[in-house]
């Protein structure tokens, strides 16, 4: 038997001995039979923690009794502020209880991957409430999937979801409602208040640790950690549209500003170049880059801020990438000692690294 996927910290304190495996089975068995007193939350935790006990009969008595469960008791229990694996349990053992599933349709803390299950299967009104949860089809595309797979969905929802991801960006290529929706999307006159509604929609849907600023790690575990955490979020950056990352580079913490700055669109990048969080550091280590587009250089030569540091016009007349006219500008601002190493540098321009030759040689005629 799977052991349970529900950590034992999600079970209030006080109950804890109900699931112990280590501990009594009759405090399990009597807790799977429901004679526990306990709040409602903590009795849907521990029976769906119970529902994956060694012990065959603890295991069916806490399924038969969760699904017992009187619908207002466990749909009240699901609106809490439940462990998100809990409410993925009860998503899928009792899927026949509209209330319930109701509940945990509305509850934020059910996971994405649930949404992506439910919507496999469900009709009705619950099926069109998991339709209209862009904000979650847009954070987790396999929900979108489930419900083009699902016998059960109407065409014209099917219809309005491919509408809605051609303005977002996300990709159906060969299902035909898709096709059809860009043909229909693109040939409509432009809609400004469905535009703004769209971007509200991709801004909410933006996950909450791409936008929070990152603290400095403190010891070598915390460092080791925040570089897992950093390589998580940049996978998710993989999978998200056009649309998402422009509104992220926007608003986005360090980590993001830095990858986005370096994204193939050009789009992306010149949002993430623009976020006010940028700094002068920031700057430096992207102008230092031979990844940066060339749109994002010449915003940066347009700053002024910016451009005041020394550090900052050494490393755009360095790049050459950097658009000539720029470069030529901030060499006259160049000490002597790194103009030298300019001059003989083989990969910026030849005309820049000339200029700086005969700057060179006037500065040296003149002492």
């Amino acid at each position: 038997m799977s052991p349970c996927p529900i950590p034992f910290s999600a079970v209030s304190e006080p109950f804890r001995k109900h699931v112990d495996p280590g501990g009594p089975a009759p405090l399990r068995v009597m807790a799977s039979r429901g004679l526990v007193p306990m709040p409602p939350r903590d009795t849907v935790t521990v029976l769906s923690c119970l529902c994956y006990d060694d012990d065959p009969k603890i295991k069916e008595g806490a399924q038969n009794t969760l699904a017992a469960l009187p619908d207002r008791v466990l749909a009240g229990a699901l609106k809490e502020d439940l462990h998100p694996l809990v409410l993925d349990h009860v998503a899928r053992a009792v899927p026949f209880k509209d209330t319930a599933v109701e509940a945990i349709l509305v509850n934020p803390q059910t996971p994405d991957e649930t949404f992506a299950y439910l919507a496999a299967t469900l009709d009705g009104p619950l099926l069109e409430m998991v339709f209209n949860n862009q904000v979650r089809i847009l954070r987790h595309p396999p929900i979108a999937n489930a419900l083009i797979g699902n016998p059960k969905s109407p065409k014209s929802q099917i219809d309005m979801l491919m509408d809605f991801a051609v303005r977002t960006g996300m990709d159906f290529s060969g299902v035909a409602a898709f096709e059809e929706a860009k043909k229909r999307v693109l040939s409509a006159p432009r809609d400004l208040e469905e535009e703004k509604r769209i971007q509200q929609v991709v801004v909410a849907s933006l996950p909450e640790e791409m936008l929070k600023e990152e603290g400095e790690p403190k010891t070598a575990q915390e460092a080791a950690e925040a570089e897992k955490k950093r390589e998580t979020i940049l996978k998710k950056l993989h999978t998200m549209t056009a649309a998402q990352k422009v509104a992220l580079a926007q608003k986005g913490n360090k980590t993001i500003r830095m990858a986005l700055i370096r994204d193939a669109n050009k789009v992306v990048a010149v949002a993430a170049i623009k976020n006010p969080g940028v700094s002068e550091s920031e700057v430096i280590g992207v102008v230092t880059s031979r990844a940066v587009s060339d749109e994002v250089l010449r915003i940066i030569c347009n700053n002024r801020e910016w451009t005041r540091s020394y550090a900052v016009k050494l490393a755009l007349v360095q790049n050459p990438k950097t658009p000539l006219a720029f470069s030529m500008r901030f060499l006259q601002a160049i000490h002597s000692g790194d103009l030298k190493g300019i001059a003989g540098n083989k990969n910026v321009p030849s005309a820049l690294a000339n200029a700086a030759r005969e700057m060179l040689s006037k500065r040296n005629a003149g002492r």
